[in-house]
């Protein structure tokens, strides 16, 4: 077990690059605490060479799975990250970029979130960023949070769910080359949606009015694309 306390004061910015193993971001309630805490263990010893590597620049914490190379012989890492909640939404951007394993995300607020993977699982919840992106080569990312002006999602081959909770964000763009891509928004949400597909299909518990390949519900005051070379791409109503 390895164990850094980083000053919040300062940092807006959060990025983590993890190659394997699980990686939990939650948000704590210690009024006294004025760190963001990262926790690393393994199912052995580290040395030096197979930490974390953790840095501030610019304003934003950068951690790091390690060297490839020396890691390989742990088998399994798995990082806890823990936020002040006095801090937990000042974040302008906060990325989460994943080779395999499972990352999981609670609570926090930030203007730009990004969720990148190779395979594995991402789960995110009670969130809020201005502009959500996702892009998933292969597994499953699920966000759910208050994504408020735009929510973009590129899916190689995998499945990606996302519910927008109070709003309907302003954009909408899924580039979908196989798997699926549900978004979900509330269900007074106004749309119109623009299909450009080689292959797949667009399905939706809105009711819709077609013409031709692009399909309006109540105001039609969201802009929603989506490119299709094969799969399926959803837009339904949130719970």
């Amino acid at each position: 077990m390895a164990d850094v306390r980083v000053q919040a004061a300062g940092i807006i910015g959060l990025e983590i690059k993890w190659a394997s193993g699980a990686v939990d971001v939650v948000v704590v309630d210690d009024g006294t605490c004025d760190a963001i805490e990262l926790t690393e263990t393994a199912s052995r010893p580290l040395f030096e060479g197979q930490h974390m590597r953790w840095r501030v620049v610019g304003g934003t914490l950068e951690i790091d799975y390690g060297s490839w190379l020396e890691c390989m012989m742990v088998w399994r890492k798995d990082l806890e990250v823990r936020i002040p909640r006095a801090y937990a939404s000042v974040f302008e951007r906060m990325t989460i970029d994943g080779a395999s394993g499972s990352y999981r995300v609670r609570g926090v607020g930030c203007g730009t979130l990004r969720l990148k993977l190779a395979s594995g699982k991402i789960d995110v919840q009670q969130v809020a960023a201005h502009a959500l992106s996702v892009d998933v080569a292969s597994g499953q990312v699920s966000a759910s949070g208050r994504f408020e002006d735009s929510v973009a999602v590129h899916a190689a081959s995998g499945k990606a769910w996302i519910a927008c909770d109070g709003v309907c964000p302003r954009t909408i763009d899924a580039d979908i080359a196989s798997g699926l891509v549900s978004v979900a928004v509330p269900k007074d949400s106004g749309f119109t949606v623009s299909i450009d597909k080689a292959s797949g299909s667009f399905n939706s518990t809105f009711p819709l009015t077609q013409n031709g390949s692009t399909y309006m519900t109540g105001d039609g005051s969201a802009n929603v694309s989506a490119h299709l070379a094969s799969g399926e791409f959803r837009m339904d109503a949130s719970n």
